[in-house]
């Protein structure tokens, strides 16, 4: 078969298309009229793949039809083949079976993989090779392998194996194993499944998908409907739509759910499930209560109590094993009940088609409202950051499932090294409440307790915060008393792996040396720790053995703290202050509704907050997401008039505020300070909308009072002309012990001195100065204003393990280099005059992946004062890097892009969609950044009404790579193998000429001129102001129009693909298009490297400027990114960065 690419659309030539069909896949670059051999295209549908934009397109060949219009992805891009032959006219094969018989021998080749569990196997030994990198990898493959046959489930592969190909071995088994092996009812022609496992491992029989084949055919589903009336309809409604099973499924999905379930009621004592048993139907818990029971040592054993809204059984179907823990109802429960046929056909359908969720940027798959009493089970979170600690933490094995209940002994869940699965994780039971215990205290200087102090609020270690964030003032104090100094001498086992742990501790002073020893070989070292970091939790936490030896490397000190205390300030700590929350809530009146569940949920995930006396709580007009619940203290909520502030109202304990701003997204209505000190808690618009779905319509009933309030305001007005003489009297009233609040009374609040004073002080150096009678004065007392030009800690990512973006700073001259701001855990060193960090993060990617940035100051006039506008950001956090640039245009452009450069990462790894949907991650963080800016230069007196900046984005997320951009920054994705080196994609200007920007920009009242040939301009009507050339860009409030909606693309690179990327700012592009750069640098990354290749294609840029336009030359900012780079890094690091940093000009 033949098939010709007849019209290509919009698609660049050279982009690459894949056909699929059957077994057969074709790969070829897209040219018109070029024939394309393809073999196999007959009855089978025909699949079209393009290989760089994401996007595919399946269509059956029809006979007699030969020309097919084949639309691909959500941009519509079509395509016109022409496919020469009939479908019916292929040739016979041998066999005389065609594809079928292909099909079903592939569907029994992966049931026999499945079957044996081959592909997990492969897929573990795999994962951890990539971690270990073995010298010899075939050696470390038979070891695993070895391990893993020690490790089995007993069964005799060899008999197996001989009944599979038609012959019986011999085995040293017994022979009633054989003889149940033949006893099946011949309704699977597979191999039989081996005998159950000795009783002493209790790893889940067989998880594997079900297979269809000739031996298992698969009937078309016919939906069950089951009748009901309207109120148990309603009934079931209601709870499935708190199950996460369901949150995926379509309405036609849930209606033939809905239909298919059937009500069953239950009597205490009913056992549901039993332990070893085939399954064949799943459960929702609409009321009563469930105890999972596992045997565990010859006993029965409560794991897991299911309430409403859990789901159990679903693994069963799910996986075709048997049931691995009893279930039995604890008291009279109603259920729905759900069959195989439906779950397979709809439940696991949508399973295998929902959104992937990726470890550590998204919910776990249990209940969402499942309470968690107790401190210990927050542990796996503190396991997670446990690598540079002594133990390696293991997922929790809790599941709402009988299929996933735990096991004490044998915890089950998705290890991620098998091989090293924890002896025993279980949580320390408490005797007693211990009230009697009385706190130790050791004898500490001021300075050590300082010390202390500091070493615990300020590690880097996540641990610690984990550990200690949460207690009360008291109870630090008391864990700061009970925590005593251990000298360790070089080389000796602070913690050796194996044995019982009785202390957690905390290094002072010294480097240790953690060491990991696997089976018979010999300790490997896994990690090394410093100053803050800390160790010994997990033992404390799960009784468990230390599962790691920790040495030290020099002569050290550590702060001890013993179990004994541990348990009594950390663990009760939390667990009293859980049982305070609970109890709290259940005073207050607005969550009367709630269930005890539903006020559970809500005490985990409330964050506490203190402020102090006349602190602003809120502040109206900001945009925030976040509701209050005034704890304890007391506040006043006052709205801004003509004459200042006017209070409206007053809190007092156990009141709310803050919901408009929640509910709506719309800005605050008012502002809250604290009157006297105040603690209130706080619920974000995701979390609310998850737990306290009940209260919003009771929250929307009380949203216009704030507009009552501001009626008032203006009938009060003029009753109160002389209230602003007796301003300082009602001051008083602020502090007054007990607030009365008088009937009609409108107050003016005036800011306290203390307020004043700190504003006047972040100004105050620039204040005491003249004003600024030119630009050049402007830009130099903008220098000295700290807030301008001191990177902020309020948009730190907490969880970036690099941060790197550049300053601000005066004096640069034409080709120096940007000033950087650095915040990693990695050290840096240094080559030449460069500087360059290494580190290793999580990938599929099979080589390193390096990185180059050259950050310069253009040669601009001498009467241009502003400095280098252009700016960058890397962060890298988990499995995902992100890359950016930002190009600032007038008076105040460096500022701009300074700001962005640290608010445009935070916005996007703060947001809800972060590792989900990355179009939507963002577009919100474009917007957010915007926003910010805006009322940060607001607040500083900065004027951008024709400053602002261009952006472009890049985002790896281990394989799949997601570009957004708006303006002239662009970014280029090319290959750089010699044999592939091509340009993928390069991104296009937003130019006001273009005819949906023109479009828009004029809609809104803005003029689009041309001024020169080909040169278009934005103005305001009327007006030669402010002429920018740009339709989208960050900034230039001026301009009706102007977007910040960044154009998005994305695309999947495999795991051995030769990529590369470059994100910079229109310094390079200026004068050099996407396709001539790729052939300029591809060839050179090759040869040279990301280091010089930045330098080379920075410096061709500098002579095209010098030679179009003489002296001036824009600021240029180039970031290249090599992924799969040839050059293997030291220390098994997978990421290298390499920049130069500022060099002060001589004086």
């Amino acid at each position: 078969m033949e098939v010709t690419i007849v019209d290509s659309g919009d698609l660049p030539e050279g982009t690459i298309i894949s056909f699929h069909t059957g077994t057969v896949r074709r790969h070829a670059q897209v040219q018109n009229g070029k024939a394309i051999g393809v073999t196999g295209i007959g009855t089978e549908p025909v699949r079209v793949d393009l290989m760089a934009e994401i996007g595919s397109h399946t269509f059956d060949v029809k006979e007699g039809q030969d020309v097919y219009e084949v639309p691909i992805g959500k941009e519509e891009t079509s395509l016109k083949l022409q496919i020469r032959g009939a479908a019916g006219k292929e040739e016979p094969t041998e066999s005389g079976s065609g594809v079928s018989r292909k099909l079903q021998t592939a569907l029994m080749m992966r049931s026999y993989l499945d079957n044996h569990d081959v592909l997990r196997q492969m897929q573990e030994l795999l994962q951890e090779m990539v971690v270990s990198q073995p010298e010899d990898p075939v050696e470390f493959m038979i070891k695993r392998l070895e391990m893993v046959c020690k490790d089995s489930q007993g069964a005799d592969y060899d008999l197996i194996e001989g009944e599979v190909a038609g012959t019986v071995q011999k085995a040293d088994g017994p022979k009633e194993a054989a003889a149940d092996s033949d006893s099946d009812d011949g309704a699977d022609d597979g191999p039989d499944e081996p005998p159950p496992p000795p009783p002493q491992r209790k790893q889940r029989q067989s998880v594997s998908a079900e297979a269809y084949g000739a031996f298992n055919e698969r009937k078309a589903y016919v939906p069950k409907v089951i009748a009901k009336d309207e109120a148990q309809t309603a009934r079931l409604q209601e709870v499935l739509q708190a199950c996460w099973m369901f949150k995926h499924h379509t309405p036609e999905n849930m209606k033939i759910i809905l239909d298919a379930m059937q009500e069953k009621q239950v009597e205490a004592g009913t056992r549901l499930i039993q332990e070893g048993d085939e399954g064949e139907v799943m459960w929702v818990i609409e009321d009563g209560e469930l105890d999972c029971i596992k045997v565990i040592q010859g006993q029965e054993k409560v794991v897991k109590t299911c309430k409403r809204g859990d789901v159990f059984g679903e693994l069963a179907l799910l996986y075709n094993c048997k049931r691995a823990a009893s279930v039995v109802a604890s008291r009279a429960c109603i259920l729905w009940e759900l069959d195989r046929e439906t779950f397979k056909a709809i439940c696991y359908e949508a399973a295998q088609k929902a959104p992937p969720e990726y470890e550590g940027f998204s919910a776990p798959a249990g209940s969402e409202a499942a309470p968690a009493v107790s401190f210990s089970e927050a542990a796996p979170a503190v396991a997670a950051a446990a690598v540079a600690a002594d133990e390696e933490a293991k997922a929790d094995d809790s599941d709402a499932s009988d299929d996933d209940a735990p096991d004490e002994s044998a915890p089950v869940k998705k290890p991620v090294r098998p091989p090293g699965r924890r002896t025993g994780v279980s949580a320390e039971a408490s005797k007693g409440d211990a009230d009697d215990w009385v706190p130790p205290v050791y004898e500490k200087t001021p300075e050590e307790r300082a010390s202390l102090s500091n070493i615990i609020k300020s590690s880097r270690d996540s641990k610690i915060h984990m550990l200690f964030g949460t207690v009360t003032q008291d109870t630090f104090e008391k864990i700061l008393d009970a925590m005593f100094i251990k000298k360790i001498a070089k080389g000796e086992n602070v913690i050796q792996q194996g044995d019982e742990g009785d202390y957690f501790y905390i290094v002072k002073k010294g480097d240790f040396d953690i060491f990991v020893k696997k089976g018979d070989d010999p300790p490997k070292k896994v990690f090394q720790c410093g100053p803050g970091f800390a160790f010994g939790e997990m033992a404390l936490l799960y009784t468990c053995p230390r599962s790691a030896t920790i040495t030290a490397h020099d002569d050290s000190e550590v702060w001890s703290l013993d179990r004994t205390a541990f348990r009594n300030l950390v663990v009760r700590s939390s667990e009293a202050q859980f049982k305070e929350s609970c109890k709290f809530l259940n005073s207050c009146d607005i969550f009367a509704t709630l269930t005890q569940d539903q006020i559970c949920s809500l005490a985990e995930v409330l964050e506490e907050e203190e402020f102090d006396d006349d602190e602003a709580i809120v502040e109206q007009g900001e945009k925030d997401d976040k509701m209050f619940i005034l704890r304890s203290g007391q506040a006043v909520a006052c709205i801004a008039g003509e004459k200042g502030e006017i209070e409206v109202k007053q809190y007092s304990k156990g009141e709310y505020f803050g919901e408009i701003a929640l509910l709506s997204g719309q800005p605050r209505k008012a502002s809250v300070y604290a009157v006297g000190k105040a603690v209130c808690f706080y619920i974000t618009r995701p979390t609310f909308k998850r737990i306290l779905g009940p209260l919003q319509s009771f929250l929307e009933g009380n949203m216009d009072k704030y507009a009552k309030y501001q009626d008032a305001m203006k009938e009060a007005a003029g009753e109160q002309l002389d209230e602003e003489r007796d301003a300082h009297e009602d001051e008083d009233l602020h502090s007054s012990a007990k607030q009365e609040k008088k009937p009609k009374v409108v107050r003016k609040r005036e800011k306290k001195q203390e307020e004043i004073k700190v504003e006047k002080k972040v100004v105050s150096e620039a204040g005491s100065e003249a004003p600024p009678e030119t630009l050049a004065d402007k830009v130099a007392q903008d220098f000295k204003n700290p807030a301008l030009v001191t990177p902020s800690d309020e948009h730190v990512v907490s969880d970036a393990h690099m941060m790197m973006f550049g300053g601000v700073v005066p004096g640069q001259k034409f080709t120096m280099d940007k000033h950087i701001h650095c915040r990693s855990g990695f050290e840096k060193q240094q080559k030449g005059e460069e500087d360059y960090y290494t580190w290793t993060g999580t990938t599929k990617l099979k080589q390193p992946t390096d990185i180059a940035v050259l950050c310069q100051k253009g040669q601009k006039s001498a009467s241009n004062p502003t400095p280098n506008q252009d700016n960058f950001f890397i962060h890298h956090v988990g499995a995902i890097t992100m890359y950016g640039v930002c190009d600032g245009h007038g008076p105040f452009g460096h500022l701009v892009s300074f700001r962005l450069v640290q608010t445009l990462p935070f916005y996007l790894s703060k947001s809800e969609h972060f590792g989900k949907n990355w179009e939507e991650a963002l577009k919100e963080a474009f917007q957010k950044a915007q926003e910010d800016l805006e009322e940060f230069c607001k607040l500083h007196t900065i004027n951008i009404e024709a400053s602002g900046a261009a952006g472009s984005v890049l985002v790896l997320e281990e394989q799949t790579v997601h570009i957004a951009f708006i303006g002239d920054a662009r970014v280029m994705l090319g290959s750089w193998n010699r044999r592939d080196s091509r340009m993928i994609f390069c991104t296009k200007d937003h130019k006001p000429e273009l005819p949906e920007e023109k479009a828009r920009l004029e809609a809104e009242g803005s003029e689009v001129r041309e001024v020169d040939e080909g040169s278009w301009r934005i103005y305001l009507k009327g007006s030669n102001f402010p002429g920018l050339t740009m339709s989208r860009a960050f900034g230039d409030t001026a301009c009706a129009g102007i977007s910040r909606v960044p154009e998005y693309h994305k695309f999947l690179m495999q795991p051995n693909d030769q990529w590369y990327a470059i994100v910079a700012s229109d310094g390079i592009w200026e004068f050099i298009e996407g396709e001539d750069c790729c052939n300029m640098t591809s060839k050179k990354l090759r040869l040279k490297g990301t280091r010089e290749t930045v330098e080379f294609i920075t410096s061709a840029s500098r002579k095209r400027w010098a030679h179009v336009c003489g002296d001036y030359c824009d600021d240029i900012t180039a970031v290249l990114i090599q992924w799969n780079a040839p050059t293997p890094l030291e220390g098994g690091n997978n990421h290298c960065l390499t920049v130069r940093q500022f060099q002060p000009p001589s004086s």
